[in-house]
């Protein structure tokens, strides 16, 4: 992903991921990616096995770099705990952020 690119791609990226999955909610949020600010969408929609899924997309720069990233996850993360340990190395949540889902 280059710097023009990632303007628009991730929010594009989550609109896409929302009309792939029936009545998906997205809601923006801070976040940071390697201690840096980023911008994030969190989604939360119905799995065909009839539980739910959270999908956390956020992008921003790291170390110089664009990066995109996509987290799936089978609980509804409010707090960088709720995030796998791998994942939260790299990506966490503002610590004033309410990660709620808006419709």
């Amino acid at each position: 992903m280059d710097y023009a690119v990632m303007k628009t791609a991730p929010e594009e990226f989550a609109k896409q991921m929302k009309r792939e999955h029936k009545r998906t909610d997205m809601a923006p949020f801070e976040c940071y990616i390697a201690g840096k600010p980023a911008k994030g969408f969190k989604l939360s929609y119905m799995t065909e096995a009839g539980g739910m899924a959270y999908q956390l997309i956020v992008s921003g720069v790291a170390n110089g770099q664009p990066v995109l990233v996509q987290l799936t996850l089978d609980i509804d993360p409010y707090k960088n705990e709720d995030i796998p340990a791998l994942p939260r190395q790299i990506v966490q949540i503002s610590p004033t952020t309410q990660l709620t889902t808006a419709k």
